[in-house]
């Protein structure tokens, strides 16, 4: 015959004693760039022996008392109130009746530490300390081991701890409390949250404002929580914002996410369109459409002048010569030689589309520019143009502060024009290498036009704006043009440092003279170690490009440029150029634009 439940007497104020439990931590979980970690403290699969019998804690929504853990409850390291390592940021019961957290390291060196090893796996218990207010004695225990059931329990604080009492179920308490399973903590740990206890400090260690603290990692929470809100709402990414709040994930993270998410939307309804069969895509051939074009004939090219008037249908505008369709651009090339005669007749492979050869052709696309393709219209891309402020007010005063301010990079489209010539021969053969072999020509002299224009565009005569007229951009002093020294390499990573910028794919640009320069100067006296070595200057990664202008130097964070390429290929012959020849030359116009996203993310010399 079943016992029936009795209910254990709510203990007294002066009575209550803590208790701790201890679970593994999930690696996958950290956030190293939030400093955050996520996990789960405790559930109702997991019971532990007691004194009095076998404690399951109650995950029932009036069975918690989420408040302490709520209103920034410390992390700690082992329980010690002295050893305070961040701070609870969010918790919650899911439908699976466990209770989960989010706690946030903090910057001191001893947060770091712990950090730190919690990433490298060297600690991996977390454990809880909580009250016991009211228990039941249910009827599935034993006469010798009773099941107590935990109806009204409170968690106040988490803890890292190296070693769990039951390290086989993973439940337990840290172990120096193993001898004691109901152990009085110290008396600071009964006052409520907004209560402070002095005491001395120990001797060589400074005294920590654990009330500052908590304040000031409240404050940050909820300007990372309204930055990315407000990201979600500008640019219909709501589920994202939401899924990003939830896991501590950084306003950073979700500004790159945004725009990963955009450039997919991109690609996914990239325009114009026409929706083209595989088939038609790989018998599309941009040669007979030049043929035809130069001709001025077009019963050999029907698929081509149909796919050019419905573009031209799309954009409400005529093609100088004939339009590309945005599905043959991302096409993958292939182009053969034969070395004898000169002819293409082969297949070898290229790798990519015209849009990836663009990239890989084009060195911003190589230093990690982001490259949005398909565009239609004017778009907007997401920036924080000024971070939330904060300030001391009187009681009951309006706050007067500012929320972080969310700007954006308008793109629009500017046109890039090229030419290639092409011999009469060429223009009598008709494969699939005959247009890769163009759309190289194509990629690789579009790819100069866009580092040009990315590096120093002026903004002016229909150019975008490149790096070094963006307003912002920092400025380093090179006393003699075209030979810096150690010193004045290090100011440029200082200046980007400074705004805040140095993440990111970092790198320096500089002209060929510039580079001469840095591989002939050695470091210092003595070392022997020059100033640019193994293609590195200054520990960063050291490009050349022929479109800066004399002694240019610029250093920077090259994901923080971002370049638009509408969907739009136009493709004109000119035959009056190489008419003596037989052969013509084809014009190229491509619709681009760049922006960049933190102009602090960018360094240049004066």
């Amino acid at each position: 015959m079943s016992k029936k439940p009795a209910k254990i007497e709510r203990r007294k104020k002066d009575d209550e004693r803590r208790f701790y439990r201890s679970f593994d931590l999930k690696r996958e979980t950290i956030n190293a760039e939030a400093r955050t970690v996520e996990l789960a403290f405790s559930s109702e699969t997991e019971a532990v022996e007691r004194d009095f019998g076998i404690e399951i804690l109650d995950h029932g929504a009036q069975s918690i008392r989420l408040g302490r853990l709520q209103n920034s409850a410390p992390l700690l390291v082992g329980h010690d109130s002295d050893d305070h390592v961040g701070v609870v940021v969010s918790v919650s019961v899911g439908a699976d009746r466990v209770a989960r957290a989010v706690v946030r390291f903090g910057k001191s060196v001893r947060a770091d530490e712990i950090f730190q090893d919690v990433i490298d796996g060297i600690r991996p218990k977390v454990s809880v300390g909580y009250l016991a207010h009211e228990r039941v004695e249910t009827d599935e225990g034993t006469e010798h081991k009773p099941v107590i059931r935990v109806t009204d329990w409170e968690p106040y604080e988490i803890s890292i701890v190296s070693i769990p009492a039951d390290d086989s179920v993973g439940v337990g308490r840290a172990a120096e409390n193993l001898n004691n399973s109901e152990t009085i903590m110290p008396e600071e740990i009964t006052q409520s949250v907004g209560e402070t206890t002095e005491r001395a400090a120990p001797a060589n260690q400074p005294v920590v404002d654990v009330t500052s603290v908590r304040e000031d990692a409240r404050r940050d929470e909820m300007d990372r929580i309204d930055t990315i809100r407000k990201m979600g709402e500008k640019f219909s990414c709501d589920d994202l914002a939401r899924a990003f709040i939830d896991t501590g994930k950084s306003a950073d993270a979700m500004r790159n996410a945004v725009l990963d998410q955009m450039s997919q939307r991109q690609e996914d309804a990239a325009g114009p369109v026409l929706g083209l069969t595989g088939q038609e895509v790989r018998n599309y051939s941009v040669i007979r459409a030049v043929r035809a074009a130069m001709l001025g004939d077009w019963k050999d090219a029907g698929l081509e002048r149909e796919s050019s008037i419905a573009i031209a249908e799309q954009l409400g505008r005529d093609a100088r010569g004939f339009f590309v369709p945005f599905e043959v651009q991302q096409r993958v090339m292939t182009a053969g030689v034969n070395a004898a005669g000169g002819f293409a007749v082969g297949t070898d492979h290229l790798d990519g589309s015209f849009i990836d050869r663009l990239r890989a052709e084009s060195l911003l696309g190589r230093l990690g520019a982001r490259y949005l393709p398909g565009l239609v219209g004017d778009v907007d891309i997401p920036r924080l143009d000024g971070g939330a402020t904060f300030g001391w007010i009187a009681e009951d005063a309006d706050s007067g502060t500012n929320d972080g301010v969310l700007g954006s990079i308008a793109l629009s489209p500017k046109t890039i024009a090229g030419s290639i010539p092409i011999s009469r021969r060429l223009l009598k053969q008709s494969s699939p290498s005959i247009d890769a072999m163009l759309m190289q020509d194509m990629a690789e002299g579009a790819g100069l036009g866009i580092d040009l224009a990315g590096f120093e565009g002026t903004g002016a005569a229909n150019q975008p704006s490149g790096i070094t007229v963006t307003s912002g951009v920092g400025t380093s002093t090179i006393a003699s043009p075209g030979a810096p020294t150690h010193a004045e390499l290090v100011e440029f990573e200082t200046d980007v440092a400074a705004a805040n910028g140095l993440k990111g794919n970092l790198a320096y640009v500089t002209t060929a003279g510039v580079r001469g320069s840095l591989k002939t100067t050695a470091k210092d006296a003595g070392s022997g170690i020059m100033l640019m070595e193994n293609g590195e200057a200054n520990g960063y990664k050291a490009e050349v490009s022929t479109q800066l202008s004399a002694n240019r130097i610029i250093f920077g964070n090259f994901n923080d440029v971002v370049i638009g390429l509408w969907g739009v290929l136009d493709l004109m012959p000119d035959q009056a150029t190489k008419a003596a020849s037989g052969g013509l030359v084809l014009r190229a116009f491509q619709d681009v634009d760049i922006g960049i996203r933190h102009a602090g993310s960018f360094s240049i010399n004066a």
